[in-house]
């Protein structure tokens, strides 16, 4: 269970520049949920995620990852039970490197105790297995340098050395809005697998509603910094984007800025 309570982050604090980013935020995750997280631009997205992983420390607040207190926790440390996918496909890989090495690497830094120089061939025949699961002929290329990959591809590999040796938490900060769709598509579709497979507790961030409302089971909105809107259940199954959009205006009291988070091409398998 992912327990936050009453987090609390300023920016630059006692400047002109000073940002108020997370106001007291408190959220509970059980156990394998699975978690939509949508809002406006600077509502606070992905300063809770930096907060969860461990990038900075929160200025108050505790975060508890079942029952362990990881609030001043440095990122290293957490990296074994919190994993982080960014949108950018260059990053979180070598580009240098195969996608052997990089799958490598990942597994040793969560924990798989890689150290020899040398691949054991037991152990290339298991990265060999998982890279299969992607469906998208990358076990045939282990020798390839990842730089040489498309988005796509790197973007499949990043998840699978982001939950290779399953994390307990998982953070996907738009993993998916720098490709194109019909990829962007395979890619949820292995989130939701991969997910589903290992149980692990899973936040996304979207910016397309539609796909909040349909992946997973629950839908959070950020406001700033804060939760203005949780959703499941028969609640959250009965709201379209326009019904959201309704409810957003009846709590907040403002309408919601929906440049970025209608019509875009994230949307569920």
């Amino acid at each position: 269970m992912l327990t936050l309570k009453g987090l609390d982050k300023t920016f630059q604090p006692g400047t002109a520049s000073a940002h108020h980013a997370l106001c007291g935020l408190d959220l509970t995750l059980k156990d394998g949920e699975f978690v939509t997280v949508i809002g406006s631009n600077g509502a606070g997205k992905s300063t809770l995620f930096g907060a969860i992983a461990g990038s900075f420390f929160v200025d108050r607040g505790h975060i508890l990852l079942d029952g362990e207190d990881l609030t001043y926790q440095p990122e290293y440390k957490r990296a074994r039970k919190v994993a982080r996918i960014f949108q950018d496909p260059m990053r979180g890989t070598a580009p240098d490197l195969t996608i052997e090495e990089n799958v490598a690497l990942a597994y040793a830094r969560a924990g798989g105790r890689l150290l020899a120089p040398a691949l054991p061939r037991k152990k290339r025949a298991f990265f060999r297995e998982q890279l299969a699961r992607l469906d998208m002929g990358l076990e045939d290329r282990m020798k390839t340098r990842i730089g040489l990959l498309s988005g796509g591809q790197r973007q499949a590999v990043t998840l699978l050395m982001a939950t290779i040796n399953a994390p307990r938490v998982l953070l996907l900060d738009e993993h998916t809005a720098a490709l194109d769709p019909v990829v962007a598509e395979r890619i949820l579709q292995i989130t939701q697998d991969i997910v589903a497979e290992n149980h692990t507790t899973t936040m996304m961030v979207t910016h397309n509603i539609g796909a909040a409302l349909s992946l997973g089971t629950r839908t959070i909105m950020l406001e700033q910094g804060k939760i203005v809107l949780d959703l499941s259940g028969r609640t959250r199954d009965a709201l379209d984007v326009p019904g959201l959009l309704s409810l957003y205006r009846k709590t907040v009291g403002a309408e919601l800025d929906t440049d970025r988070m209608l019509l875009t091409h994230e949307r569920a398998g």
